[in-house]
């Protein structure tokens, strides 16, 4: 007779999340699969419960069931409707957001480091490299454009920048790029398709250092042509890194195992929730029970490595503060890891070159004013 282990999954499964709802599932499937436990459990029993379009009632639902563990969803607005719906402890497996603080989420393990949290790599590379630049220039858009504005203000207060923030409605982007005024150093968050729009009128202007939060992907920065030249972005996951683990798979391996199973690369979406499975079954091991007060306790005392890194809770926050976005720099067609130092894998290029022009898009005129704060 066996005695599972049951956890729940609340996640998009439909609707327009629904690929990185199921790239979790995938991921947290896997880690099912694997996962070895100490007596009395011998097997992870997963459930799914889509949270589109009702996360609250998802996680009702879920909880109603009586699991052993809770985990997910995907998406800032699914999860903060999700977790203020339990007083369960969920642990947040596609929701980095510096919102679930323990003083409004006690009960939420968060598992990766808050998505808003990038410009502190991207200002920490350039300080560490420039002493002249002053002013941030920060342009943002979304459902994050408040608390990133807030995230780059504490972190440029920190590295003695001065910051002009502007934040503007979707679909605004050209508008607002015309408007912003020149600085040191360019920082955007906004949709893909925005951040395109603001890049072909803003890479022209001689910025000491330009980042976007899109910047990562190829496809997303191809029309971009030699603008994309020495432009920041916050990375994804390595897939191929064999860097050791303290805690399950190396990179690599986890690729090799996730791409077996499920007949797909993994997304970094999928490794988090993978990660998430990990840092549940250690914290079940160390408390050797599954009570939510043992268990949270248990997740609040790890320091631990995986395959994306350090893990490791802020004692006052409860926010992942182990691991580091890594910022990737184009260098020379490529995206490169330039920041943290003891994962870079190339050497920052600084201060940026003004280049010319889209490689398939007409020339765009130059603002009127362009001179950069020094």
């Amino acid at each position: 007779m066996t005695t599972p282990l049951t956890v729940a999954l609340v996640t998009p499964l439909t609707g327009p999340d629904a690929a990185q709802g199921l790239a979790g599932l995938r991921g947290v499937t896997l880690w099912a699969r694997d996962e070895r436990l100490p007596a009395p459990w011998d097997e992870v029993s997963l459930t799914a419960y889509d949270a589109y379009p009702d996360p609250a009632a998802a996680m009702r639902a879920a909880v109603a069931a009586r699991p052993d563990a809770l985990l997910g969803p995907y998406g800032h607005r699914a999860a903060l409707a999700a977790c203020a719906a339990t007083d369960r402890v969920v642990f947040n497996t596609g929701a980095p957001s510096t919102r679930f603080v323990r003083q409004a989420f006690p009960n939420v393990v968060n598992i990766a480091a808050a998505t808003s949290t990038w410009p502190r790599g991207v200002l920490a590379a350039v300080r560490a490299a420039d002493r002249r630049a002053r002013k941030v220039v920060l342009l943002a858009s979304g459902d994050t454009a408040v608390e990133i504005t807030s995230v780059a203000r504490a972190a440029a207060t920190g590295q003695a920048f001065e910051v002009a923030s502007h934040v503007f409605a979707p679909g605004k982007a050209t508008l607002a790029a015309t408007r912003l005024p020149p600085g040191d150093v360019l920082i955007v968050h906004a949709s893909p398709d925005d951040e395109l729009a603001a890049a072909n009128i803003l890479l022209r202007r001689p910025w000491r250092a330009a980042a976007f939060s899109t910047a990562v992907s190829a496809q997303a920065t191809a029309s971009l042509g030699d603008l994309r030249e020495q432009l920041l972005a916050p990375g994804s996951w390595m897939p191929e890194s064999t860097q050791l683990t303290a805690t399950g798979p190396t990179a690599r391996e986890f690729t090799a195992d996730y791409t077996a199973l499920h007949g797909v690369a993994p997304t970094e979406t999928a490794a988090w929730a993978y990660v998430t499975g990990l840092i549940l079954g250690r914290a079940i091991r160390f408390c050797g029970g599954v009570q939510d007060a043992s268990v949270l306790a248990a997740a609040r005392g790890i320091d631990t490595t995986t395959l994306l890194g350090r893990f490791r809770l802020d004692e006052a926050t409860g926010l992942q503060v182990g691991h580091q976005i890594p910022i990737v720099q184009w260098q020379d067609g490529a995206s490169r890891t330039v920041w943290p130092r003891e994962a870079a894998r190339a050497t920052f290029a600084h201060p940026r070159r003004i280049t010319s022009r889209p490689a398939s898009a007409p020339p765009t005129a130059r603002p009127t004013s362009t001179s950069p704060t020094t």
